[in-house]
């Protein structure tokens, strides 16, 4: 099978094949030095003197060599964390992830690997789109306008006001051309609502909710690339979720990864990563300031518990961002690639 791979943490797969393997995976560098001598002397052998004319010169270049962990490197921690029992493969098994044998696998296991239909979400571009919004919707409103009063039945359209009009001019009768002038202009701005209407491609947005979708993402998502993989389309309310380290995409600019992929590519991803979390159907069970729940306590007791009191509200909000909820399972990717098997002869 060969692999496009899209995202590598290199860092993280050279620490967990160390500890299985024992050995050491390093980036090592080398620097050759070739030299080569050209000697353009002439020679010149007289009875009194010899004299050598012309002179020497030597020429060096030096050429750098960076060696990395061939991708086989994760090919061989895959086998090895599967062989040693840190990896649960869903791949293979297809089995749900609401099952409680799986949950409780994923927990006692290190690393999970999963393929599936995948959706890409990079906040900081969607942020970038967010300041750009009402400018391309400017652009694709007019466009369409344009596209409009250019058209061939729009021209109609004017032709026939143009004559209605120059009628109503030439009528002798006043009433006759008050009321044909007042249908006339309920005509135009009829047709002017048209044009508005069928032009208005692209809602206005108002700018606070703009504004403050962009400070959302710059205090919780700056720098977040989440990838969601779902393993079957029969139940898409079950995925396996990660956020992507800009550093270690093959592609490190993200924007050629949505243009070659796309936000909601296509063909199915497979990624291996090490389970993070896998909640609980009934919810969290687990309370830091129970502790506290006593009702008399010490003076900085309670400041104590005021100020982890403020910690365990702000969590309430990194909850809606970090949204792993059951039957979802985070993963920290070690690996994201698209896998291929080849074709028989």
């Amino acid at each position: 099978m060969l692999c496009d791979y899209i995202y590598a943490d290199l860092a993280k797969a050279a620490s967990l094949y160390s500890q299985l393997t024992g050995g050491i995976v390093e980036l090592r560098e080398s620097t050759a030095e070739k030299a080569g001598l050209s000697d353009n002397k002439r020679h010149y052998d007289f009875k009194v003197f010899k004299h050598d004319a012309g002179g020497s010169s030597e020429e060096r270049s030096a050429e750098k060599e960076v060696r990395k962990p061939h991708h086989a490197l994760f090919v061989e921690l895959e086998d090895a964390l599967s062989r040693n029992g840190y990896l649960v493969d869903l791949t293979r098994s297809g089995a749900s992830l609401k099952e409680p044998e799986i949950r409780e696998s994923l927990r006692a296991a290190l690393c999970l690997k999963v393929r599936g239909r995948a959706v890409i979400e990079d906040y900081a571009r969607l942020k970038e789109i967010a300041v750009a919004f009402p400018e391309i919707a400017k652009l694709i409103n007019r466009s369409a306008r344009s596209n409009i009063e250019s058209s061939p039945e729009y021209a109609v359209l004017l032709q026939r006001i143009a004559s209605a009009e120059e009628k109503v001019r030439g009528a002798d009768n006043r009433e006759v051309r008050a009321r044909a002038k007042s249908e006339l202009d309920g005509a135009k701005r009829k047709m002017r609502s048209l044009v508005e209407e069928s032009s208005e491609k692209v809602g206005a947005v108002e700018p606070w909710i703009l504004e403050g979708l962009q400070t959302w993402i710059n205090t919780y998502l700056s720098t977040i690339v989440n990838l969601r993989i779902y393993p079957s389309l029969e139940r898409q309310d079950e995925h396996v979720f990660g956020h992507l380290k800009k550093e270690w995409l093959e592609d490190n600019d993200s924007a050629s990864l949505h243009f070659t992929y796309g936000s909601f590519p296509s063909e199915e991803l497979t990624i291996v990563g090490v389970v993070t979390s896998v909640p609980e159907s009934a919810g969290e069970q687990f309370d830091p300031l129970a502790e506290f729940a006593k009702e008399a306590s010490t003076p900085h007791e309670s400041v104590e518990r005021a100020f982890r009191g403020m910690f365990r509200g702000f969590d309430g909000f990194e909850q809606v961002i970090r949204t792993c909820r059951y039957p979802r399972v985070l993963v920290q990717p070690l690996v994201v690639y698209r896998g291929v098997e080849p074709k028989a002869p």
